[in-house]
């Protein structure tokens, strides 16, 4: 059972103001609460372009997304796929498994040694969260920069440990 919703984005080259991303029951899609059911696998988010955007040479770039900080990444898979030349964005998380995570400190740890091998004991949380950036475009402006928008953020609660 899939999960999908939609969000209309904004992008700015003006560093002192934040992307527009309103999502399609007219909400901020900075950051998205979901939670998730057992019988709940995937999620996919849809990120249209603005038509105003594109007349003024918007689109997404690369893959569309700079990962920021997934929590707890091996309980999900996640991927975004840019479509539609540019215009449009698909992040899918899927493969949504566990409700067990790596305790706070020793993700941290990790990070810092990345030359160390760890042996974790996992710990119970049924809230994480996956941070992100859209990466755009303007072929207006200079083709070659790429703009990245605030981190928008999903938030899983309530997930049922497997």
């Amino acid at each position: 059972m899939a999960n999908s919703l939609s969000f209309e984005v904004w992008p700015t080259s003006d560093l002192n103001e934040v992307w527009k991303i309103i999502g399609a029951d007219g909400e901020q899609g900075e950051e998205v609460k979901i939670t998730l059911t057992p019988e709940m696998q995937s999620v996919e988010l849809y990120y249209e372009m603005s038509q105003q955007s594109t007349s003024e040479g918007w689109q997404f770039a690369d893959n569309g997304t700079f990962f920021v900080d997934a929590q707890d990444n091996f309980n999900y898979q996640v991927n975004s796929v840019v479509a539609n030349a540019g215009k449009s964005m698909i992040v899918s998380i899927s493969s949504i498994s566990s409700g067990q995570t790596i305790p706070p400190d020793i993700a941290i740890d990790m990070a810092a040694n990345p030359d160390k091998a760890f042996v974790v004991n996992l710990i119970t949380n049924n809230n994480f969260e996956i941070a992100y950036r859209l990466i755009a475009k303007n072929d207006h402006l200079n083709g070659n920069v790429r703009y990245f928008s605030q981190d928008p953020k999903v938030i899983f609660d309530d997930i049922d440990p497997v």
